[in-house]
């Protein structure tokens, strides 16, 4: 008797973002399970207790979670090969930035859909993307990798501002601009340890507005596109802490984006999945530079974003594109629909008082509110992803909505801070969305 096997998605890597639950339903609706390998949780960042607990929250979501002691190639094909005695293999997914390869080398072992593995190995590498870049015909900002303190400094000669980025990290980790020698000197000091042999890639700091350009790939082909506007933290650092779904841009801005986006697709060769590429718009010269790219499902929850803005069926299509199923109809963007990411970032100082009348998630519009701090703790600026202090999601049926949702959010919940100058003040949660969405505000930052 031939046992029938379970279809199944597997899933490499687990992503923390909220729209797990709507990818395992996609799966389900296409009649198969997710299977979710995974290492174990690890972190020593002040939020690390709570991002435990929404680890544990996630892995409840998969039909199947199977932890590994290091997820590495030989690891994730011989996990596959113990679930194929169980499972039709249909698709695999990179759950991560850290997975992207190890998913694409196993997509290419059995056959399955995937980005392909010079896309993945390109997106892993900043040194990599810029050199393809240049070679490509694209603009791409003075960059050297360097390799002492010595190589450094002869970079930064005659120059303004760099930015300094490890080549193979993720999540703004070790991202830093630099003004001066001085800085520098005491950059490389701080990050010896952070660095383990990572090479370190220096390039001149361009200012001006950043997005990120999420297509969603098919056979090499982007057939649908999104923009994203990205708002950030407190320089020198580079830490996300707003995505905003659409971006509010011109025609032209909005087909200078598509445009690089598609020829990032065709440099690299890229197949099949979701193309994330940040991008800048120089403030001087209006000219559109990628920053860097990834090709795996954007985190800070964006892919739950662009969800919600084509009418709940971005990610079953995104799924449907991984399981082979090319008569997918793609799908439509609804152009009154807004929805925002915040990762809660709070001005510098101690904690007095966390005010909460009202569960956050109980309001309409509000997705799975989380605040990991605690009164009488100190906080300071954000300098990777997970030195926030929380973060929340926002789905609004146009601008009127979001206005309603986030002034019941500030009646619900509010942070009291002292400040480093000893002065005590309310802080809403909501102030960011505020600035850069609601108000007429000026959209030039400084980025990498």
């Amino acid at each position: 008797m031939i046992e029938t096997k379970t279809p199944a998605i597997v899933v490499f890597g687990l992503n923390l973002s909220d729209g797990l639950q709507t990818f395992v339903q996609a799966g389900h609706d296409f009649g198969v399970e997710v299977v979710l390998i995974h290492e174990p949780f690890g972190g020593d960042s002040p939020s690390a207790g709570g991002l435990a607990e929404l680890y544990r929250r996630r892995l409840a979501m998969v039909d199947r979670a199977v932890e590994v002691a290091a997820l590495d190639a030989t690891q994730a094909v011989g996990a596959v090969q113990a679930l194929a005695q169980r499972y039709e293999i249909q698709g695999v997914y990179a759950g991560g930035e850290k997975y992207v390869e190890v998913t694409a080398g196993v997509a290419a072992v059995y056959d399955l859909p995937g980005p392909g593995l010079r896309a993945a190995s390109v997106s892993r590498n900043k040194l990599m993307q810029r050199v393809l870049c240049r070679r490509g015909g694209l603009p791409v900002p003075a960059f050297a990798l360097v390799e002492s303190a010595e190589q450094a400094r002869d970079f930064m000669v005659g120059r303004g501002p760099v930015v300094a980025k490890p080549c193979t990290h993720w999540g703004s980790a070790g991202v830093r601009r630099l003004d001066s020698t001085a800085d520098l000197d005491r950059y490389l000091l701080d990050h010896a340890a952070e660095q383990n042999g990572c090479a370190l890639l220096l390039e001149e700091y361009l200012a001006g507005r950043e997005v990120s350009v999420e297509c969603l790939v098919r056979d090499g082909t982007a057939i649908v596109t999104s923009i994203t506007h990205k708002g950030k933290g407190a320089e020198p650092y580079f830490v996300e802490t707003l995505q905003v779904v659409p971006a509010e841009l011109t025609d032209h801005q909005r087909t200078a984006y598509r445009e690089l986006a598609w020829r990032i697709v065709e440099l690299t060769g890229m197949q099949t999945g979701i193309l994330h590429l940040e991008a800048i718009e120089e403030a001087e010269t209006s000219r559109v530079y990628p920053v860097e790219w990834a090709v795996r499902e954007p985190g800070h929850a964006v892919m739950d974003l662009i969800n919600w803005r084509f009418e709940e069926r971005a990610t079953p299509y995104l799924v449907g594109t991984h399981l082979g199923r090319a008569t997918l109809p793609p799908p439509v963007e609804n152009s009154e629909r807004i929805a925002v990411t915040v990762f809660i970032e709070l001005p510098p100082g101690v904690i007095v008082e966390v005010r909460q009348d009202r569960d956050p998630e109980t309001i309409p519009g509000v997705v799975e509110f989380d605040f990991f701090a605690a009164e009488g703790e100190r906080v300071t600026v954000a300098r990777d992803n997970w030195s926030t202090a929380g973060g929340y999601s926002v789905f609004a049926h146009d601008l009127a909505d979001l206005r309603r949702i986030l002034d019941e959010l500030d009646e619900a919940f509010a942070v009291s801070i002292r400040g480093e100058d000893g002065r005590q003040q309310w802080i809403r949660v909501s102030h960011q969305v505020r600035a850069e969405v609601l108000d007429e505000r000026s959209r030039t930052v400084g980025r990498r």
